[in-house]
């Protein structure tokens, strides 16, 4: 088989249903179990030379800014092309499991401490095999703790939190300092790093620093990041009549092939306490949802119960806001591409 030494990101066409999650970030930069694609890529194939394309150059010049060992495309033969596809929300969710057990022999970095490490549970509870379960030395599990891995390993990264009365079944990941407050963690779940989580969540993808701290239920569901979703927030991801979800976003409309899909939540939304989403809501980037129930598609920046757009001035002010409790700011690029979002979809 050929070695492959040239691989393309090739993202000038994002498929409808993905749209929401990749406003200002790459598909290949959402965490589909441990890793993401931009990381499987690098372990897969640490000697080739990866090139990237988007049909937007400021966004193409972000995306090359955040990874400065890639390269814009220059037009020649590649041996492997990586697309969009496998990210659409309902493909994130059927393939987790998966990825969070193949990452687990792929990442390197997971790789160092699990060879090493021998789980000591005198004082957490393990159902299934504690060969499954892997926490790292700097992460804290309080006592009370239940990890089922009967189908499937738990991997608790470095400085993660988790305290009592918590129960969490694999195939679970739980990114690097985030803290898990009695939860009920169940299914095929990814979490990011720097995620504060609390309630009950099933089978569900959320990226890094978002908050879903309180009671509540999130199921099949992608979340992105710098979301927070308000106490008893609740989605829906089974229809009364058991039939397949239909999602929409913009004008399109997304079969997802499953009688169980719940929300897509973009990239610096906000839900409010006690908002109940239908099940294939689709809450696009930059919303803040304060209507008691909310269906179908929210567009960009929506002030949801006014009306009225959230002002971009003051979104770029909240956010900074909420970015600095995690010592993180907006880079100037990621500030452009917002407003340059902003400007197509609520200034048209």
């Amino acid at each position: 088989m050929p070695k492959i030494q040239r691989i393309l990101i090739d993202e000038r066409e994002v498929p409808a249903g993905l749209r929401s999650l990749t406003r200002i970030r790459s598909f290949a930069e959402i965490r589909s179990g441990i890793l993401n694609t931009i990381q499987r890529t690098r372990e897969s194939y640490p000697d080739a030379t990866v090139f990237y394309s988007h049909s937007n150059p400021a966004f193409q010049q972000a995306f090359l800014e955040r990874n400065p060992k890639f390269y814009a495309y220059d037009k020649k033969d590649v041996d492997l092309v990586l697309t969009p596809e496998s990210c659409l929300p309902w493909n994130l969710i059927n393939g987790t499991a998966k990825n969070i057990e193949s990452d687990l022999e792929l990442s390197r970095e997971v790789q160092k401490w699990i060879r090493k490490l021998k789980v000591k549970s005198n004082h957490f509870h393990v159902v299934g095999k504690s060969k499954h379960l892997h926490v790292h030395p700097s992460a804290t599990v309080y006592p009370g703790v239940v990890f089922d891995t009967t189908s499937g390993p738990v991997i608790v990264d470095k400085d993660v939190k988790i305290t009592s009365f918590s129960f969490i079944e694999g195939p679970v990941y739980i990114g690097p300092n985030s803290q898990i407050d009695n939860a009920r963690i169940t299914g095929a779940t990814t979490i990011g790093a720097t995620c504060r989580i609390g309630g009950e969540v099933g089978t569900s993808v959320i990226g890094d620093f978002t908050n879903k701290h309180h009671e509540g239920f999130l199921g099949h569901s992608i979340v992105g990041s710098w979301v927070n979703i308000g106490a008893l927030a609740t989605t829906s991801d089974l229809k009364n009549n058991y039939g397949v979800v239909k999602i929409r976003e913009e004008n399109d409309d997304c079969i997802t092939g499953s009688i169980k899909f719940g929300s897509v939540i973009a990239d610096y939304s906000k839900i409010a306490i006690g908002v109940m989403l239908n099940t294939g809501t689709v809450v696009d980037f930059g919303c803040n949802v304060v209507s008691p129930r909310v269906s179908g598609y929210v567009p960009p920046f929506t002030w949801v119960e006014s009306g009225q757009p959230y002002i971009l001035d003051l979104f770029l002010r909240d956010a900074r806001k909420i970015m600095a409790r995690r010592n993180r700011e907006l880079t100037l690029s990621e500030t452009e591409l917002i407003r340059i979002l902003y400007e197509s979809k609520v200034k048209k």
